[in-house]
């Protein structure tokens, strides 16, 4: 009978051993899965900081955007109007042309000209500065109006071969097109209008003498955005 409850014992410890083991495997396990889980639901909170932004491609400004300056050097036709048109011919002559970007609508921008008529018997050149208006963009092309005020000087060989010249103050305005054909090139064409205000001088030989006038432009232009 001693034996037999010994034995007892005996398997009654075994069976309280193997069932402490299992139970400590169970809590290890349940341990392990349940930080692997801590650990998975942290690296799901971090995702959404580490998912990486779309990034547009940058292409650069164009022509005539915001804070871009752009110059442009043309040639062209001068059509002589009024009481000019009478006297002296029409001549071809050179442009320059600077625009500040200011905003997708406006622009900043300054014109210096010059042309000579009737082999030097009348000349001018002209400084201006104001408004463009860009007044759409449709695909690469920019139609724009604008308007400007400035100085112009011209400079009369008279029939008795008296001479003159002085400083005037007009302005000018006109509308063109441009086409943008890179973030860099442009190219174009305008039509302006320039009305020197009527001032009289005298010339060389003493008489008084009128200098106002009124004279058209068309030039086609190629410039640069920087």
């Amino acid at each position: 009978m001693r034996v037999d409850a010994g034995i007892r014992v005996i398997l009654l410890f075994i069976s309280s051993t193997i069932g402490v083991c299992s139970v400590s495997q169970d809590s290890h396990g349940a341990s392990l899965l349940s930080r692997e889980s801590i650990t998975f639901s942290r690296s799901s909170r971090d995702l959404p900081e580490k998912k990486k932004r779309e990034i547009q491609p940058d292409y650069g400004k164009g022509p005539f955007a915001p804070d871009t300056h752009n110059l442009s050097i043309g040639v062209g036709q001068f059509f002589l109007l009024g009481n000019l048109a009478s006297t002296y011919e029409n001549a071809i002559g050179p442009e320059l042309n600077y625009t500040y970007g200011v905003s997708d609508l406006f622009s900043f921008e300054t014109h210096f000209a010059y042309h000579s008529h009737s082999s030097g018997a009348f000349s001018a050149w002209n400084l201006a500065a104001g408004l463009r208006a860009n007044l759409m963009y449709f695909d690469q092309l920019v139609p724009f109006a604008s308007v400007g005020l400035g100085f112009f000087n011209p400079s009369f060989t008279l029939a008795d071969s008296a001479t003159v010249s002085g400083l005037l103050f007009g302005m000018q305005l006109g509308t063109g097109i441009d086409l943008m054909i890179s973030n860099r090139v442009f190219f174009g064409a305008k039509l302006m209008y320039h009305n020197m205000f009527d001032s009289s001088k005298r010339d060389s030989k003493g008489n008084l003498q009128s200098l106002g006038g009124a004279f058209a432009s068309f030039t086609v232009h190629t410039g640069l955005t920087f």
